[in-house]
């Protein structure tokens, strides 16, 4: 249904929403694609259960839509050696072993790029990983050892990581979390007892004022500048993940291709929301390149597996329209068709990897309704009607809101349907906790 909506946005305005920053294309042109175990496995993750994943993305026609970055998060080691060398654990990682006793990642990437597929890792920016303060999703595969041994985390080893990562193992893109800088002060208990040495904290969740940035910027840098040594054509992806904390908004774009903008995500609505939200909001610095990142996508979990269809379409949607990376989070082994077919909806897909870069933009916020348009390069607009509430509701949009000043033709990027052309705005129901995403284009 179509009608016409009173003008509530200038011309001036839209020249300011749809601005964007100038910023160089990096290693990641566009926002990256592919597959996390962190949500599906925690650190119970092992070679095998990534390797079946891989073969899925293959055979389903996802790594065919883009789907190419197959990512390692926590667990993969078992210690540090002597020497400073990481030692990967071998029960999880059987390739890893090799006849002189050491321990590689190479016969697995190797394995990967010979699917086709890029590879990645994952480390922390301190002395230890999430996984020693938080305990994972399980307490198998922590780091062994002294306690200079569990010190698994690039905190003074970043050139020497970054050259065995990067150089001896190959692999494509990484992971840097931030909880060594943020969760092992002297006063936890396991620093007490000398399971961990302190470190900071230089991150203190939740208050801005107890945070050195700076500190924290020099070291993604500096972490940054350690893989350019070893890859001088920059051709990997660097990841920035402080969860939206350290100021990271001011400086992420200038330190890594992609960086979290909130805390981790849950496979729940709310928590959907609130790390779009955290997105969506911040566009300032968003361009090839550079993205933020709202977390894993929840497709195939909780509140967006196969019983949840509309919340699994408007989650692919929501994160399309911001040019967020689409890394999927779940167990794709397991997964019906109708997600693939949700996942591998290459019109969305184009939205997200649109080659312009130009993030989506909040156009209207009421009540349960929100307008998200997303300039393209073609001249068209992305245009993402959402429902955040529980309850149907209508949703409206004029043309001079999405800068268009005549007829323009609509297509539903879900239905794979066109409209007839539209003159003055458009107007859509919407069921619970669904989201229209359409493309909006000048008539011809």
């Amino acid at each position: 249904m179509l009608k016409k909506v009173t003008l509530s946005l200038g011309a001036a305005a839209l020249a300011l929403m749809f601005a964007s920053p100038v910023l160089a294309a990096g290693t990641a042109p566009v926002p990256p694609m592919g597959w996390n175990p962190w949500n599906a496995f925690g650190t119970g993750v092992t070679e095998e259960r990534i390797l079946a994943v891989a073969d899925t993305l293959k055979k389903s026609g996802l790594a065919d839509a883009g789907y190419r970055y197959v990512n390692m998060d926590d667990g993969w080691w078992l210690k540090r050696r002597a020497d400073g060398r990481i030692v990967v654990r071998t029960s999880i990682f059987p390739s890893a072993a090799t006849p002189d006793g050491n321990t590689s990642l190479r016969p697995f990437t190797d394995h990967l790029h010979a699917m086709g597929l890029k590879a990645g890792l994952y480390t922390d920016i301190g002395r230890n990983a999430c996984s020693q303060a938080w305990g994972g999703k399980t307490a198998a595969n922590l780091p062994e050892g002294s306690t200079a041994e569990r010190e698994i985390g690039s905190y003074g080893h970043q050139a020497q990581d970054m050259k065995l990562i990067f150089g001896e193992w190959r692999f494509d893109y990484i992971k840097v979390d931030a909880c060594g800088p943020a969760d092992f002060q002297p006063a936890k208990a396991f620093v007490k007892d000398g399971t961990y040495r302190a470190l900071g904290p230089w991150i203190v969740r939740g208050k801005p004022n107890a945070r050195d940035n700076a500190r924290i910027e020099n070291l993604y840098a500096s972490l940054d500048a350690a893989i350019a040594a070893v890859r001088p054509r920059r051709d990997y992806v660097f990841s920035i993940c402080s969860w939206g904390e350290a100021g990271v908004q001011a400086w992420g774009y200038k330190r890594g291709n992609l960086w979290r903008t909130s805390e981790d995500i849950n496979a729940h609505w709310k928590s959907m929301l609130d790390n779009f939200d955290s997105a969506a909001g911040h566009p300032e610095t968003v361009g090839p390149g550079h993205w933020n990142d709202p977390d894993m996508l929840e497709i195939g979990n909780g509140d967006f597996d196969a019983d949840h269809l509309t919340e699994a379409r408007a989650h692919m949607s929501m994160w399309a329209v911001i040019a967020a990376p689409l890394l999927l989070g779940s167990d794709v082994t397991k997964w019906p068709q109708s997600l693939i077919d949700i996942a591998g909806n290459r019109e969305v897909i184009a939205i997200d990897q649109d080659p312009a870069g130009h993030p989506g933009k909040i156009v209207s916020r009421a009540g349960d309704t929100e307008v998200v348009a997303k300039p393209l390069a073609d001249g068209s607009r992305a245009v993402a009607l959402i429902n955040r509430g529980s309850g149907a509701v209508t949703a409206s949009v004029t043309l001079k809101q999405l800068g268009f000043d005549g007829a323009v033709t609509v297509r539903d990027v879900w239905a794979h349907s066109d409209a007839t052309p539209v003159y003055d705005g458009i107007t859509v129901s919407l069921a619970a906790h669904e989201t229209k995403l359409l493309r909006v284009g000048k008539t011809q």
